[in-house]
C-alpha cells in the first residue's frame, strides 16, 4: 500500500472513530487489509442503491454526500475531508447505498472490504463492543439532527449548518474561523432543506449582526457564541399546540 500523503496508513485510520482504540499492532493488522483508491474530481464514487461492501477512508481531498428523492430533488447530507470516512454501514449489513458519494476535489481513500472487517471483529471480540458504542454515538447525532429539523428556525438551523461545517473543515484567521470549503446557497439550502431565497435572508441577518462575513464562496465565523445563543434561543421557542 503507497500513500501520496506523509502520514503512515496506521495513524490515518486511529482518527477513524471506529478505530481510535486500537493498538499500534492492532491497527497495523488492520492496515494490511486496505486497499488505495483515487477518485478525479467530481467523479461519482457510489451512487444510491448501489451493492455495499466498502468503509471509505479520506486520506486527502473532499466527498460529498447526497441522498435524491424519487422526485429528482437532491439533498446534501455531508461534506467530508481529511480523516473522515463513509460507507460505515455497508461493514455490519451489507445492503445497498443509502446514498451517492461524489469527489469534490482530487480525492485519496482507504478502503477496507466488509469481508475483511468481519474476520478482524473476530479475532478481536473487545473491538466490537467498541463499535457498538460508536454506532450509539452516530445514532445520537441523527437523533439530534431530526430534533433541528422539528424545534429550530430556519436560521438557527443555517447558523447550526455553518458551526458544523466550521467544526470538520474550519482554520483559524484573523477574522475568526474560515469554512475551508468552496460552498454555494445552493449547497447551504439542501443541507437545512431549505430554498436559496430563504438562505440568502438568513445569512444577511447574520451578516448584518457581524457573525459571519463571506468573500465568494468562502465564509468566515466571526462570533461563534452568538452563533450558538441564537441556536439555543430558537431551541427553546417551541411553537404552542
Amino acid at each position: 500500500m503507497k500513500l501520496s500523503s506523509q502520514s503512515s496508513p496506521a495513524r490515518i485510520i486511529k482518527s477513524v472513530p471506529f478505530f481510535n482504540k486500537l493498538n499500534p499492532q492492532e491497527a497495523a493488522a488492520l492496515t494490511d487489509r486496505m486497499v488505495v483508491r483515487t477518485f478525479g474530481s467530481d467523479r461519482v464514487i457510489f451512487h444510491h442503491g448501489d451493492p455495499g461492501g466498502l468503509l471509505y477512508i479520506i486520506v486527502q481531498g473532499k466527498v460529498k454526500i447526497t441522498h435524491t428523492t424519487a422526485e429528482g430533488q437532491e439533498a446534501l447530507l455531508a461534506i467530508l475531508g481529511a480523516g473522515d470516512f463513509f460507507g460505515e454501514l455497508a461493514l455490519l449489513d451489507d445492503s445497498p447505498r443509502s446514498a451517492t458519494a461524489e469527489a469534490v476535489s482530487e480525492t485519496e481513500t482507504l478502503t477496507l472490504h466488509r469481508e475483511e472487517f468481519i474476520q478482524f471483529i473476530r479475532g478481536n471480540p473487545d473491538f466490537s463492543l467498541h463499535v457498538l458504542h460508536t454506532l450509539a454515538q452516530h445514532i445520537r447525532r441523527l437523533n439530534s439532527q431530526l430534533s433541528d429539523v422539528f424545534f429550530l428556525d430556519l436560521p438557527a438551523r443555517v447558523a447550526r449548518t455553518l458551526l458544523l461545517l466550521a467544526e470538520q473543515h474550519g482554520r483559524s484567521v484573523p477574522e475568526g474561523t474560515l469554512i475551508d470549503l468552496m460552498l454555494t446557497q445552493t449547497d447551504l439550502a439542501e443541507m437545512t432543506g431549505a430554498t436559496r431565497v430563504s438562505i440568502n435572508k438568513s445569512l444577511g441577518l447574520f451578516r448584518r449582526a457581524n457573525w459571519i462575513s463571506t468573500k465568494g464562496r468562502k465564509f468566515t465565523i466571526r462570533n461563534t457564541q452568538a452563533l450558538q445563543d441564537y441556536i439555543q434561543v430558537s431551541g427553546r421557542t417551541v411553537p404552542n399546540h
